[in-house]
């Protein structure tokens, strides 16, 4: 809780190397009821038990970090970072919390929201993916920008997007955590929906690990390669086989369906001869 509580925009943008587009204005106490949420907040979950963690922490040593907020201007302020804070005040009955009130404009302030947000390491993995989504298509942010306010590697952004093109019945086991971003990323590796699901389900009941979900997708592949050879082997052995009942000679078909090339031996001149006849009917 200390080191979640020591982090915040602050760090965010020395990390950026940018100029800070949030001026702070104040520093000051707050009625907890004048503040609210961030519309653009990508957490969507809030685990109870730690929030009432943070809660005891907060009873015993104070809020040692301040919210951020911005002025709404209609009386209220709202959270640009430190909504579990503000919830884990009303659990123990804070009239006040202490914020710094901040001044810029919405895209801004939404932007470094997101941001502030990702860096976090106990973000659930549909809302890690859900939020730099926003980024990209809403605020325009380049590739380098989110690798770079994310520290993460091009891979691990593009594997953190596609979790969002699993079926939606297990985008909501990732969501309740009962299953990890490992598990995730390695049920994309299976083709067939009702697999993933298959598998999903598998992980819960079974204890599953990364590992043995990787294994069984390997296995999947080859066996679907393996399927998809022999049915192409079958439909090339019915070609060969018509050809040569057709021309009298043994054929070869090397390759697949898709492209390869046909032998076709002959052991006299007469049986060339033949062949050529046979092609200009």
């Amino acid at each position: 809780m200390k080191k979640s509580l020591g982090k915040g925009l602050d760090s965010l943008i020395r990390s950026n190397n940018k100029p800070d587009p949030l001026s702070k204005i104040d520093n000051s106490e707050l009625f907890i009821t004048d503040l609210m949420p961030n519309p653009n907040q990508p957490r969507k979950n809030f685990d109870v038990d730690l929030i009432n963690d943070l809660a005891d922490s907060i009873k015993e040593h104070g809020l040692i970090q301040p919210i951020s907020v911005i002025d709404n201007k209609d009386g209220k302020y709202i959270i640009v970072a430190g909504e579990r804070r503000w919830r884990a005040s009303q659990v123990i009955g804070l009239k006040k919390v202490p914020v710094n009130i901040l001044s810029s404009d919405d895209q801004n302030t939404f932007e470094l929201a997101l941001v502030e947000n990702i860096q976090r390491e106990d973000l659930n993995p549909i809302e890690t993916a859900k939020a730099i989504k926003k980024l990209i298509n809403d605020y325009n942010f380049s590739n380098d920008q989110i690798l770079k306010i994310t520290g993460k590697k091009r891979a691990s952004i593009i594997n953190t997007l596609r979790i969002l093109e699993l079926p939606n019945q297990v985008i909501d086991l990732i969501i309740d955590n009962k299953l990890t971003r490992g598990h995730a990323i390695a049920l994309l590796s299976f083709e067939d929906e009702s697999k993933i699901i298959e598998i999903s389900q598998n992980i819960i009941s079974d204890g599953l690990s990364v590992r043995e979900v990787e294994k069984l997708a390997r296995k999947s592949k080859k066996e679907n390669f393996k399927r998809n050879s022999n049915q192409n082997d079958i439909y090339l052995d019915g070609i060969r086989n018509d050809l040569e009942n057709k021309i009298g000679l043994t054929v070869n078909i090397k390759g697949g369906s898709k492209s390869g090339k046909v032998e076709i031996k002959f052991n006299s001149l007469e049986e060339l001869n033949n062949l050529i006849k046979f092609f200009k009917k």
